[in-house]
């Protein structure tokens, strides 16, 4: 009788012990949070519009880029990711992305460890403005860029067994020096974002307002090298804040 107690117990013991059981699975909030700040959208920092170059030729452009959100709640995502762009005809830019993300194991049912993170991005120029902002500012070398930019991502296992994908759209405006070296650049980009499972089950697909912002230098120390400081706020509780650097470095022709 007692060797039976105690196989009963050891069984019990054992599957308190396995994790994803229902009492432990995470909520569709969660996880819908878990999309959205597990793609590059919402784990890597936000950069500025391409500064315009000749149009007489393409450039090719190495990106690196950070991210790290600390939530309300205490959940802390920390990313990196390498990326290339193509800046056709010294405008509009075109790029790919992969990175990984690592997570702590705030979320009950989240694995705990990280995940790949893959991205792909057009950001289009559609305004240079020169003299009119300039005339705005009382400052000659000041220029200004407006455009349009979208994204799609994707992430698999953001949590057991569910993948993540999002695609968003922003309208991304930035003011620059023109005339000093290295270049100061202010940038904001307000946007809106959908998260989805990828067909791998899990909530709908959601809705996010977004606003990224930050600032940067440009041709710091020559012409192919920028540094930027970015920032972004997910309009959505639980989501919090996110800080991160992104270093760019375009090969001239």
């Amino acid at each position: 009788m007692m060797r039976a107690s105690w196989i009963f117990a050891g069984i019990l013991s054992l599957a308190a012990s396995v994790p994803g059981v229902a009492g432990s699975q995470a909520t569709d909030r969660e996880i819908e949070i878990l999309r959205l700040m597990g793609t590059p959208i919402g784990a890597l920092s936000p950069i500025s519009l391409p500064m315009a170059a000749s149009r007489n030729h393409n450039y090719f452009i190495g990106r690196f880029q950070t991210g790290q959100r600390r939530s309300p709640g205490g959940t802390n995502l920390a990313a990196a990711a390498v990326g290339l762009d193509l800046q056709y005809r010294g405008g509009s830019i075109y790029g790919l992305t992969a990175g990984y993300q690592e997570r702590e194991c705030r979320f009950a049912g989240a694995s705990c460890g990280g995940h790949a993170l893959f991205g792909a991005r057009a950001q289009i120029n559609l305004v240079t403005g020169g003299s009119t902002m300039a005339g705005l500012l009382r400052d000659n070398s000041t220029t200004s860029t407006f455009g349009t930019e979208i994204g799609l991502g994707y992430a698999p296992n953001v949590t057991d067994g569910m993948n993540a994908c999002t695609i968003d759209f922003g309208l991304p405006f930035s003011v620059a020096k023109r005339r000093q070296r290295p270049r100061f650049v202010t940038y904001i980009t307000p946007g809106v974002a959908w998260d989805m499972s990828c067909r791998s089950g899990g909530p709908s697909t959601k809705k996010s307002y977004f606003t990224g912002f930050g600032i940067g230098l440009q041709q710091v120390g020559n012409r192919s090298l920028d540094i930027y400081l970015g920032m972004q706020k997910v309009f959505r509780s639980e989501v919090g804040s996110q800080l991160g650097i992104s270093v760019t470095y375009v090969r001239l022709p």
